[in-house]
């Protein structure tokens, strides 16, 4: 193999022409040196006699194997090593239905006793009306819980409302 103006091997070009990456008038140019230059002819049959030997290994190798057999083989190991899986892992695994059911139960219990156990003191939901007399100061209300209307008044006397007051 030469370069396109000398009668110098190129080894690039060769490796190139044996892997089929030259183009049309490369090819023709390594062929007529080939043909023409003993030790390229020795390289290429070098070459060639070495990819037939490993295709001939491999595709030995390939025959020789049972691939049905390794398959099964395969399987029959990964599984083993699943169910051999266990104590903690187990545990851990179950853990990503434990934990939510804890909080579940846990926010139920929560809602549950603030809503129900602890119930707050009842307060005055809306003052209905107010008004201060001369003697009196009436406040009307109504409780959340019992819906009853509550009046609250004093009978004191309002000594600034009063005129004739000491």
């Amino acid at each position: 193999m030469t370069h396109p103006d000398s009668n110098v091997c190129d080894e690039i070009l060769l490796d190139r022409y044996l892997d089929g990456d030259v183009d049309a008038g490369e090819r023709v140019q390594m062929e007529a040196h080939i043909a023409a230059c003993r030790q390229c002819r020795r390289q290429v049959a070098s070459l060639e006699a070495f990819s037939q030997n490993l295709n001939d290994r491999v595709q030995h190798a390939v025959d020789s194997v049972d691939f049905v057999a390794l398959e099964k083989q395969v399987l029959n190991k990964a599984l083993r090593q699943y169910r051999s899986r266990g104590g903690l892992s187990r545990f851990v695994a179950s853990l990503k239905y434990i934990i939510p059911a804890t909080v579940t139960a846990g926010l139920l219990l929560f809602f549950t006793y603030s809503n129900y156990v602890l119930k707050p003191p009842p307060v005055p939901s809306a003052i209905i009306n107010s008004f201060t007399g001369s003697m009196s100061s009436v406040m009307i209300f109504e409780t959340p819980e019992t819906r009853q209307t509550i009046l609250w008044y004093t009978e004191e006397t309002d000594v600034e409302s009063e005129p004739n007051a000491v």
